[in-house]
Order: C-alpha cells, then sequence, then structure tokens
C-alpha cells in the first residue's frame, strides 16, 4: 500500500479518503484494453501488453505526465531477458568489467551510499534466504581456510588497540587509513583490520592488523587499491617495536 501511495503522490495525485481505501482494494490491473480508452484514477495502460495497470506497477519516468514508463515493469523485464538471450553470445562481461573496473566501482559505491538503507536492507533480507545463507556459509568458509593457512604472529585486540593508542604516544589508537584517533574504542566504532587483505596474500599476524574507524574500514576498497606502502611499512615498524619492547607476551 506505502508504493501504492508513493506512486500516486509522484504523479500529483492526492485521494481523499474514501477514494483512496476503494483504489487500495481495487485490482492491480483491468486486463487489456483498447488504446485511449478512458481509465479510472491511477491506473495506466501498458503500452505492450495493453493491459491497464495501477501505476505502482510500471518504473518510474521523469519524463511522462504521470511519472511512470509507457510499458510496465513485467514487460519490461521480459524485454530485457529476450535483448540479453539475444546478445549474450556476443557480451565478454567480464572483459568488459576489467576494461572499466574503476567506473563500475565508483558507480557501485554511489549507488550503494544514495541508497544504503533499501540496500542494507535487501542484504539483510537476502541473507535470510537459503541461497544467502549458501553464499555466506562459502564465504566464511573460504575466510577461515585463507586465515588458518596464512597464520603469522599472535595476537588480541587489546594487544593491537595499546600499540596503536599508549605505545603510539597517544591518548587514543590511531587508524592506520586516516591518521585520525579513534576516541571511541567499542567494538562498533573500532574495527582491527588486516592491513594487506588475507584475500591478497597478507598475514593473520601482528605485524599486519591495525586499528581502523568502522567507517574508514568499510569504504575502503577490498583490493587494497588505495594501500600506501608508507602505510604497511608503519604498521610493521610499530608492531616490531612493541614486540621489542613487550617479549613476554609473545613467547
Amino acid at each position: 500500500m506505502e508504493e501504492q501511495i508513493e506512486r500516486l503522490k509522484d504523479a500529483g495525485i492526492e485521494l481523499v479518503t474514501g477514494a483512496a481505501s476503494e483504489y487500495y482494494v481495487s485490482p492491480d490491473d483491468l486486463g487489456e484494453v483498447e488504446k485511449g480508452a478512458v481509465l479510472p484514477i491511477g491506473y495506466k495502460r501498458c503500452g505492450k501488453c495493453g493491459v491497464a495497470k495501477k501505476f505502482y506497477l510500471f518504473n518510474k519516468n521523469s519524463s511522462s505526465k504521470t511519472n511512470t514508463s509507457g510499458s510496465c515493469k513485467e514487460c519490461q523485464k521480459a524485454n530485457a531477458a529476450k535483448s540479453y538471450k539475444k546478445t549474450k553470445q556476443r557480451r565478454n562481461y567480464k572483459k568488459y568489467y576489467q576494461e572499466n573496473k574503476e567506473l563500475k566501482q565508483a558507480h557501485a559505491r554511489r549507488y550503494y551510499q544514495e541508497n544504503k538503507e533499501v540496500v542494507t536492507a535487501k542484504h539483510k533480507e537476502y541473507l535470510q534466504t537459503k541461497a544467502g545463507k549458501k553464499v555466506m556459509s562459502r564465504a566464511h568458509a573460504k575466510r577461515h581456510k585463507a586465515l588458518a593457512e596464512n597464520k603469522g604472529i599472535p595476537y588480541t585486540r587489546e594487544m593491537v588497540i595499546h600499540r596503536d593508542g599508549e605505545f603510539n604516544n597517544a591518548a587514543y589508537p590511531v587508524c592506520y587509513l586516516c591518521g585520525n584517533t579513534i576516541d571511541d574504542i567499542s567494538g562498533r566504532s573500532l574495527h582491527i583490520d588486516h592491513v594487506v587483505p588475507v584475500v591478497q596474500g597478507g598475514l593473520d599476524c601482528f605485524t599486519n592488523v591495525a586499528s581502523t574507524h568502522n567507517s574508514c574500514n568499510l569504504t575502503r576498497e577490498k583490493d587494497a587499491r588505495e594501500l600506501t606502502v608508507e602505510q604497511v611499512e608503519r604498521v610493521k615498524s610499530l608492531a616490531h617495536a612493541y614486540i621489542d619492547a613487550h617479549p613476554e607476551l609473545f613467547e
């Protein structure tokens, strides 16, 4: 119902209480109608299938008076599938992605920022499905395997926070990504991050983990493309100095 209300508002239509209630319980489509037929308020004839449907069953199109596309969602989806089937043999999506990787990733980041709440909600919903649980189980297994195969000098969260804070001559841990202190060291605000990602060959080691703001960690490039040599060497240097100062913790 909320989507129907929103689409009516997008079309500049506001129904009075009684008419609104009648509209919401009315059928989503009125069947096939002739072109030019007069339709009830809130309905539009699909230019493809000829069926009169409620506005919310059409995609948005700001160039239309009612902010609806010419064809309904169902027809557009069918047309897209038909087009894909016809041209998929001529497409090399992997090659296209590699050639336009930065552009595609920038677009993905921008879309996420503009639709963060919707994307997060859909992701949570997907993870509750059988397919979502299977994907996450596979991802966790892959990560655990990588961690087990790339063990280094053991550490604890407290050791990393102490090293990046007091031992680093700072009142609070310093984020290795942005260089600013992390004033809130709770689990939600401070992350312990692998500087060189394990999937990129990094070790699960005291010399390859550092404190970071959760926001910095969640927005960094997953392939570590923005990582600098100075950042890596800084963490390593600090880690070795800490080990030399507290050898009893690493016996």
